[in-house]
């Protein structure tokens, strides 16, 4: 007479083999991406949009503070380049602001204890550091002006495409401004501090002096920009 075995029971010397779990799928998983492709193409069918990730409505004066506060840094970081010495006379330029007497203390000491020593690999850092500050905040000003339109007239593979290009540049914006931001100060204390105020003797001057205000304006991009990304959160 024959035994059923029981298919829970293992046999002596045997080990059970341990279940197979069903694959868990993440939300780029290929089922989950043709639906999240099939709602885009019902959407744009109906609107004639494409609904990209991010903030789809551009704030035009955060942009254009972008694009301007980039020509800048941009037009100053080329004009250093296209110079080709200006690595070799930043230790010049260091000693005549130090030995002027106009500078803080502090940061007289800091230029000449830190960045003196060297000078040459410091005037490299701020050249190309304008230039890509100023790359960088002209891109994003753009790729925001640009979003509307990329939404309606671009096919859907390069409205994907735009968008993730998008979301690299909102994320390296911040980082962009914040170095502006530091060179604009810097700035700002090789100049003396110069107070923002009413002087008569200056009366065909600016009265802001050019390292605050892009200081400043760094300040207010990335104020703009993480607050405009908490209320789309």
């Amino acid at each position: 007479m024959a035994t059923q075995l029981d298919p829970h029971t293992t046999t002596p010397g045997r080990t059970r083999p341990a279940p197979r779990r069903a694959p868990q799928r993440g939300p780029w998983s290929r089922p989950e991406l043709r639906t999240r492709l099939d709602s885009i193409r019902a959407y744009r069918a109906r609107t004639r949009r494409v609904p990209l990730p991010g903030i789809s409505t551009p704030n035009l004066a955060l942009a254009g503070l972008q694009l301007l506060v980039g020509y800048e840094w941009l037009v100053s970081g080329v004009d250093k380049v296209l110079l080709g010495t200006f690595p070799d006379k930043m230790g010049g330029l260091l000693t005549a602001a130090i030995g002027g007497g106009r500078l803080p203390g502090f940061f007289a000491a800091l230029l000449q204890n830190l960045v003196l020593p060297s000078a040459a690999p410091f005037g490299v850092v701020i050249e190309w550091g304008e230039l890509l500050a100023g790359l960088g905040l002209i891109a994003a000003g753009l790729v925001t002006l640009l979003r509307p339109l990329a939404e309606r007239y671009l096919s859907l593979r390069a409205a994907l495409i735009f968008s993730y290009g998008a979301h690299l540049l909102d994320l390296l914006a911040p980082a962009a401004a914040i170095g502006a931001g530091l060179l604009g100060l810097s700035f700002f204390l090789l100049d003396g501090l110069p107070t923002p105020w009413f002087a008569p003797g200056i009366a065909y001057g600016g009265a802001i002096d050019t390292g605050l205000f892009l200081a400043v304006a760094s300040v207010i991009l990335v104020a703009g920009q993480l607050l405009q990304r908490h209320r789309h959160a």
